[in-house]
Order: C-alpha cells, then sequence, then structure tokens
C-alpha cells in the first residue's frame, strides 16, 4: 500500500483527521502495513499488546470470550477505526480479543513508536483522550446491565432447570411410573430435532409454558452451543428503534463507540437471537429478515454494505400462528419460511401426569429456602391442584407451592393453604384513600360495617314492617316509598362511587350470619354452585326483575315484602349448610346486579402482591384465624382483579399487617377491558339488563304499551291475562336483545380477524358503562319525582294529618339536563372500552375502525331511545 494512500486513510479517522498533510505523509513513513485473510486472528483475548492498529481496509470483529467459552462481537471497526491502544497504555493483556472479517490490511505503529511519535502529539494525544472516555462510558452502561442480567440469572437458572424436569432433560433418576407425559417427551424430541439445524424456528404457547426455556435448550444442543445467546424483548423498543437495534447503524471510528452501534445480528453473530412478540415487528423490518435469512447478510440500517448474517433466529410468540396468520402479523413469505419449524409448546394442563414430580421439586426448593420441613402434601389437596387448570402455567404453580409453604406450620400441606388463581399487575393510574389517617382509622376501627350495617338494618326492619303492616295503597305506605323511591335508587347511586359496599353493610344476610355462630358450618360450597354461579344469578337476578315489572311490585307493598324476605330467607337456609356467604358469593340476584354496575366504579380495593408474597407468612386476610373470619367472599385479596369479586367489607384492611391493601380512587376500569376471568353468564346479564331498561324506563306506560302492541299487532294473544301478556313481551325483549348480541358478536368477530369464542363473553362488559348510565338516569329522576312522599308518609304514620301534593325535589329540565350528561358519559365510556376490548384482542396491530361500526350503532341506538324515554 503506497504511503499516500495510508496517509489518506489515517486523515480519516479520529485520532488523526485533525492533523495537516505532512504530519500525515510522516506518520504513514513510521507505520507498516498488514494484510490477514478472513476469520484469522489479530490477536487473542489474553494476549500482551505489542502494536497500535488503524483499519485501512476491512473490518475487524472485537471479541468477548466468556468463562464458559462462549464468545460475543462486541462491535466492528470499519476503514479509519483504531485499536489495541489499551494494552499498550496499561501494559496489560488485551481485555478482548480482535478478529479479522473477510481479507483486510492493517495500519500498524509498534509499541516504542505508538509512545514515542503518537503520544507526544499534542493533537493525536488529545483525541486519544477523547475516545478513552467514550470507551469508559460504554464500559460503565455495559457494566450497569450486565449487573441487571446478573441480578435475575440465579431465578432464570431455576426455572429453567423447572422447564429440564417438566421435558425429563433434567438428569434427574425417574422410576417407571414418574416419566415425563408425552406432551413432555415430544417437546424434548422436538428440542433434538430443531437443534440438528440452523434454520429458524417459531415456538408458541401459552404464557408461562417455558417458551424461552425451550429456546435456550435447543441453543445449547445446536453447533452454535458455544456461542452467544440473547433474548430480546421488542415490547421494549418502539417500532421507529427495532431496526437499528436489529441491524445497527453505519460504523464510526470510534471503536468502542460502536458497541452501540451494532446490531444485535452482529454482535451475537455465531450465537443464537431469540426475539420475543415477533408480532410486533414491522413489515418492512419483517421484509428484511426474510431476506437475511435468504441470502445470509443483511445491511445495516442506512448503509449499503452487506454483512454476514451468521445468527441462529428463534421467534417466540403467545398467540398461535393460526390466529396470526389470520391476523395479518406476519408478512406471508416469512410466516412460510417459519411454519416450516414451528411448535406449540403444550401447556401445563396437557402435562398434568408431571404435576406431582414438579410439585416435589418445588416443595424441596422453598422447604430449603424458608428453612421448613414440609413432606408430603395431602390427598384432598394434591386432588385439587390436579383438578385445576393453571392457567397460568409453570409460575402459577411455583407460586401456589411457595405460598402454601409459607403459610404450612406443619409437615403436610392442606387444601386450605392452597390459594389458586393469578394476581393481577399494577401500574395504572390510582390513588390509594388509605393515605388518608381518617379514612383509614374508620375502616380499621370497629364502627365499619357494624354502625352503617346497624342503620341499614333498622332502616330496612321498618321497611319491611311498613309493608307488611301500612296501608295497601301504595302511595301512602312509606315502606313503598323507601324501597322504590328512596332505597332502589340509592343503590344504583352507591354502585358508581361505592362499589359493592351495599353488600358489606346489607343486613339482608344478617340472620344467616347470627346462625353460623350457633351451628358453624363447615362445609364447602359445592362445585356445581361455584361453575355455574354466573348463570344462577344472572337467572334470579331476571326472575327478581320480572316479579319487580310484570306483577307491579312498585304498587304491591305486599309483593315488595315478600321479595325482601326470599331474599333474606336464601341467605339464611344457605347460612346453616354452608360456611361463610355463599349465598352473598354465588347465588344472591341483587349481588348480581351489584357485581356488574360495580365494575365501572371508580372505587377498587386491591393488594399489593409483591407484598403479599414476600412479606406475608398468615394470610389471615383470607383463611381467617381464631379472631377473624377470613374473606366471606372466599377471596383472597392477592388475587382480587375486579370489584365483582369484592363486596369492600374491610376484612382484609382490618387484619394486614403489611399495609398491602389499598382501597383505590381510579381513573380508569381497566377490568372491564382486561379481565383474566370474563364470564360468559355476565355478557349474558348486561345484554339482558339493556332489554329490560325498556320495560322499567316506560313504568306505568309498560302496561298500556303492551295492551296496545297486543291489540294493534297480535290481536289473538289480546284474551290472555295481562300478567302473561307483559312476561311475553318482556322475555321476549330479552332474547331479541340475546339474539342481537350473538349476531353482532359473530360479525364483529368474522369481520375483525378475531376468535368469536373469546369476543362473546368479553364484549359484553364494554356496554355495562352505558347501561349503567341509562339506569341511573332513570333513578335519578325516580328519586327526584317520588322521594317527596317520605314527609307525608312520615306524618300519616305518626298519626298527623298529611297532604299528598306532589313537589319534585329538583325541577325537571334541570333533571334532564344531569339525565342527558349521565348517558352520554356513560356512552363515552362504553365507546372507549369496547374499543380498549378490540385492542386487547388485537394487540399491537392496528384495527379498523369499521370493527366498531356495529357496537358502536348498538351504543347510540340504546343511548339515544334512553335519552328519548327518559
Amino acid at each position: 500500500m503506497k504511503k499516500q494512500t495510508v496517509a489518506r486513510i489515517l486523515g480519516s479517522s479520529m485520532l488523526f483527521k485533525k492533523l495537516g498533510p505532512s504530519q500525515l505523509l510522516a506518520a504513514a513513513e513510521i507505520s507498516t502495513v498488514r494484510y490477514l485473510g478472513g476469520e484469522q486472528a489479530i490477536y487473542e483475548q489474553g494476549d500482551q499488546g505489542t502494536d497500535f492498529y488503524v483499519v485501512g481496509i476491512g473490518e475487524v470483529e472485537l471479541v468477548l470470550t466468556h468463562k464458559d467459552g462462549t464468545k460475543s462481537v462486541v462491535g466492528r471497526i470499519g476503514p479509519g477505526g483504531h485499536f489495541g491502544e489499551t494494552s499498550l497504555l496499561t501494559g496489560k493483556p488485551h481485555s478482548l480479543g480482535a478478529e479479522a472479517v473477510g481479507e483486510i490490511a492493517l495500519i500498524c505503529f509498534d509499541k516504542l513508536l505508538f509512545e514515542q511519535a503518537l503520544l507526544s502529539d499534542r493533537t493525536i494525544y488529545q483525541q486519544m483522550n477523547l475516545a478513552l472516555a467514550e470507551r469508559l462510558r460504554v464500559s460503565f452502561q455495559d457494566q450497569a446491565e450486565t449487573a441487571v442480567r446478573a441480578d435475575k440469572k440465579f431465578v432464570r437458572d431455576e426455572q429453567f432447570q423447572d422447564f429440564l424436569l417438566i421435558t425429563g432433560n433434567s438428569g434427574q433418576q425417574l422410576d417407571g411410573e414418574a416419566r415425563p407425559s408425552s406432551a413432555a417427551r415430544r417437546t424434548q424430541a422436538i428440542a433434538g430435532k430443531f437443534s440438528s439445524n440452523l434454520a429458524p424456528v417459531l415456538l408458541s404457547g401459552e404464557k408461562g409454558t417455558g417458551k424461552k426455556f425451550l429456546a435456550k435448550q435447543i441453543h445449547q444442543q445446536s453447533e452454535y452451543a458455544d456461542g452467544p445467546y440473547v433474548e430480546l424483548e421488542l415490547r421494549d423498543f418502539s417500532e421507529e428503534l427495532v431496526p437499528e437495534k436489529l441491524f445497527g447503524t453505519p460504523q464510526d471510528t470510534f471503536p468502542f463507540a460502536q458497541v452501540r452501534q451494532s446490531g444485535i445480528f452482529e454482535q451475537f453473530s455465531g450465537g443464537t437471537v431469540v426475539l420475543l412478540h415477533p408480532e410486533l415487528l414491522s413489515f418492512p423490518v419483517q421484509q428484511k429478515i426474510f431476506q437475511s435469512l435468504t441470502s445470509r447478510s443483511f445491511k445495516r440500517t442506512g448503509s449499503n454494505e452487506e454483512v454476514p448474517f451468521q445468527v441462529r433466529l428463534i421467534l417466540v410468540c403467545d398467540s398461535m400462528p393460526a390466529k396470526l396468520e389470520s391476523a395479518d402479523e406476519f408478512l406471508p413469505a416469512l410466516f412460510a419460511e417459519l411454519k416450516k419449524q414451528h411448535y406449540r409448546v403444550p401447556s401445563l394442563c396437557e402435562q398434568k401426569r408431571d404435576l406431582p414430580r414438579l410439585i416435589d421439586h418445588f416443595l424441596t426448593r422453598y422447604n430449603r429456602e424458608y428453612g421448613k420441613n414440609i413432606l408430603s402434601i395431602s390427598p384432598d389437596t394434591m386432588g385439587l391442584l390436579m383438578n385445576y387448570d393453571w392457567p397460568g402455567n409453570l409460575p402459577e404453580l411455583q407460586s401456589v407451592i411457595q405460598r402454601a409453604v409459607m403459610l404450612s406450620r406443619s409437615d403436610t400441606i392442606l387444601s386450605g393453604q392452597i390459594i389458586l388463581g393469578l394476581p393481577k399487575t399494577e401500574g395504572k393510574w390510582e390513588f390509594n384513600l388509605l393515605r388518608i389517617p381518617g379514612v383509614k382509622n374508620f375502616l380499621k376501627s370497629n364502627i365499619f360495617p357494624i354502625v352503617p350495617r346497624f342503620v341499614v338494618g333498622m332502616v330496612l326492619l321498618a321497611t319491611v314492617a311498613a309493608l307488611f303492616l301500612g296501608p295497601a295503597e301504595a302511595g301512602r305506605n312509606i315502606g313503598i316509598t323507601m324501597s322504590w323511591a328512596i332505597g332502589w335508587p340509592l343503590l344504583f347511586f352507591s354502585f358508581f362511587f361505592l362499589a359493592r359496599t351495599w353488600c358489606s353493610v346489607c343486613t339482608l344476610a344478617v340472620p344467616g350470619k347470627l346462625i353460623q355462630a350457633i351451628v358453624k358450618p363447615d362445609r364447602a360450597t359445592p362445585q356445581f354452585i361455584k361453575k355455574y354461579s354466573g348463570w344462577i344469578m344472572a337467572l334470579l337476578c331476571i326472575l327478581v326483575l320480572w316479579v319487580e315489572l310484570v306483577w307491579d311490585a312498585y304498587s304491591n307493598p305486599m309483593l315488595t315484602a315478600s321479595v325482601i324476605v326470599a331474599v333474606s330467607a336464601g341467605s339464611f337456609i344457605f347460612s346453616i349448610f354452608y360456611k361463610r356467604r355463599v349465598w352473598c358469593r354465588y347465588i344472591c340476584p341483587l349481588g348480581a346486579i351489584n357485581a356488574i354496575f360495580a365494575m365501572p366504579a371508580v372505587l377498587e380495593l386491591r393488594a399489593n402482591r409483591h407484598l403479599c408474597l414476600n412479606r406475608c407468612r398468615e394470610h389471615v386476610c383470607f383463611r381467617g384465624d381464631e379472631g377473624q373470619g377470613g374473606c366471606p367472599m372466599f377471596r383472597h385479596p392477592f388475587l382480587v382483579d375486579n370489584n365483582r369479586d369484592c363486596i369492600m367489607c374491610a376484612e382484609c384492611i382490618k387484619s394486614c399487617d403489611n399495609s398491602s391493601i389499598h382501597l383505590n380512587l381510579r381513573l380508569t376500569p381497566e377490568e372491564l377491558w382486561d379481565l383474566d376471568t370474563p364470564r360468559r353468564a355476565d355478557s349474558f346479564l348486561v345484554v339482558s339488563l339493556g332489554a329490560i331498561f325498556f320495560p322499567f324506563a316506560l313504568h306505568e306506560e309498560f302496561s298500556v304499551l303492551v295492551q296496545r302492541l297486543t291489540t294493534e299487532s297480535l290481536p289473538l294473544l289480546s284474551g290472555l291475562p295481562p300478567y302473561l301478556l307483559k312476561s311475553f313481551f318482556f322475555f321476549g325483549l330479552i332474547c331479541l336483545f340475546q339474539i342481537g348480541y350473538l349476531i353482532m358478536v359473530s360479525l364483529v368477530a368474522r369481520y375483525a380477524e378475531v376468535e368469536e369464542n373469546s369476543l362473546k363473553p368479553m364484549l359484553g362488559y364494554g356496554f355495562i358503562p352505558l347501561i349503567l348510565g341509562c339506569y341511573l338516569a332513570v333513578h335519578f329522576d325516580l328519586f327526584m319525582q317520588d322521594a317527596w312522599r317520605i314527609w307525608p308518609n312520615l306524618l300519616e304514620l305518626l298519626g298527623v294529618e298529611a297532604r299528598y301534593i306532589p313537589q319534585r325535589i329538583l325541577s325537571e329540565d334541570s333533571t334532564v339536563v344531569l339525565q342527558t350528561i349521565t348517558v352520554s358519559g356513560g356512552m363515552l365510556a362504553s365507546f372507549y372500552a369496547i374499543y380498549r376490548i378490540m385492542a386487547h384482542f388485537k394487540g399491537s396491530r392496528a384495527f379498523s375502525s369499521e370493527a366498531l361500526v356495529l357496537p358502536y350503532s348498538f351504543m347510540v341506538f340504546l343511548g339515544g331511545l334512553s335519552l328519548y324515554l327518559i
């Protein structure tokens, strides 16, 4: 290479670019040029430094060799870049190795010339300081990231051993009956098959099934086992940054700045790269990956220079490939390539044969961690674990056994120490009201809920007495006024502001609670009731509303009293046979409507699951002790992810010593679109309530309208008794709404390309805010219109002559304005909830706004008709 060429190359280097032509030529005169072939080592990690290098032609890889022998490419140095100075300056061996990439030419300065000629030049010395400062910055950043990775390594190593155990590759000696399940053996066979080649792999399956660990096992059995291994979580990067993260950017001449400029595919050359949630990749990036796989080379972002593609690519996604393909999540060409080596990792539910040995494995681990000596699990507990479907897979099983070991005080785990279910994560906007001392002291005191319950009980007792013993004329009976004009509206208002707090102060369950103190039942809730609880509550709720509307309970004191007594009697009977509040949790019709309309409330009770898991040892809030009965709703606060299952009784607040319980004011009810346990029965009830709203809003005009429709449109039915006619229209309207809902879900699912059976139970939750808004609007008008009767009713009860002159509490015009605001607010909230539900199903991919036309049209119809009726 001519000296003029060498001088020109040196002039492009950060170290030499400020020198003049004569100085560059002088530096070129004292240098030597060294030529190397492809993949030839310039020096090894640990060698003593002898030369300072500037890249003239080609590229050089800086390689880090780990203690286990694996190697990582730290970065690449192109023409003008320099390296090798650190060993010369410190006198210590090289911390990285250097290898040629293809044919290269190096401009070399030996140690003596480096010290006497280069470092003596003030300009070069200053540029060298800049380069070393950049290297120090990068080193600090790498050290911090390494510390974070090391902090997680112990946990991940244990989880990897769990996965090896379930696939039968842990090296443990297993007897004939402890062999892995067939699904586990298939997983092990797949690991061997996929590791025999370097073609890309697609792994799918539920969360927690060990997809990442299978990817690691494939790597460890492949010919790249000695190479680096990295998992890249694509959710951590914006769509704009992903191309640079994967493919890198054009290199500058600061060699250690190139650690950040090299992409993942370049840094981990000769190893395995695992992309988590690959459906987030844009189509241009997918196209570039596909071209890299087929041509075995790629271009850095913003560069036309070809770089060898020498990594094993594994893609890991939680969605099923059929769903990804139908939803256009993947480029067809790339997807066709990935399907050649695709495997759906089976869930834990499909490998229940492996549960006993996994449970033993976790028992051993947590015995050691918590210093316990638990030897076994009782037979009924093992049956409980075997019958559970484990939606959270391995992490959930691990968490359940960990909590059971923490709770156990003997050498055997009992069923009462098993808490099944998945907790929700935190992260939404909220304000914990328990930070206010007055609120916290009130809820932790004996005042709540005893005093409010006593007050409500006295009022309810007087109301029932008045209904049975008072005047038969509804307008003059104070019980009717308290029930329908005041009590029922206040109940609906409490749904939005206080969630299910009404259930905690409800006295209909008090007789049952008193009898439990005597008989002390210990029977568990029957599985049939647990399984079909949603449908039982929905049907009973519809039955109560049928009685209310069709049989006109508003004008019938005896019927109103009978409904109240029937609910209390049901609670009493179930309390005799079953422990805690089985009636309230699984059957109560008033609890059903309370649970549904409490979901969009501004108040919620949740637990800090990290405190529950790491600091709590007793879990009194759930199982109780000598002074506490435990959660009356059979729900551990750790697992509460919605207002449907919590009655705000504050028992957990009283019993928790770790300040884990939060009583939050919240901005958005995320449970409406992010519920882990959606129930078809809930959507059925929501749609039914939407249908029932219309006869409810018509109120006294319902009978007149039914009679008119029958006479004009269905004359054959005109001879039937009024209650049969009203029942026909009542249930007919419910059926019509249900059929319409099913058709709407089917069309939306088909158009938006989502799974219909999954959308069917979820979409109904989106309509709750609107339907609650409609009911609130109607009850607000009823309260303002009829609550005035309480005063003349009370005077008449006391024997004073009363005058019944109608007088509204709020003018009709003002009421209409507030009703319009309430319905409109509910409609807007439902718009957002439906949008979030669809976004939840579609994932990261934008969905067409046309998919929202049907549900939005239904809401506009329902809201508009509601405003017209009220």
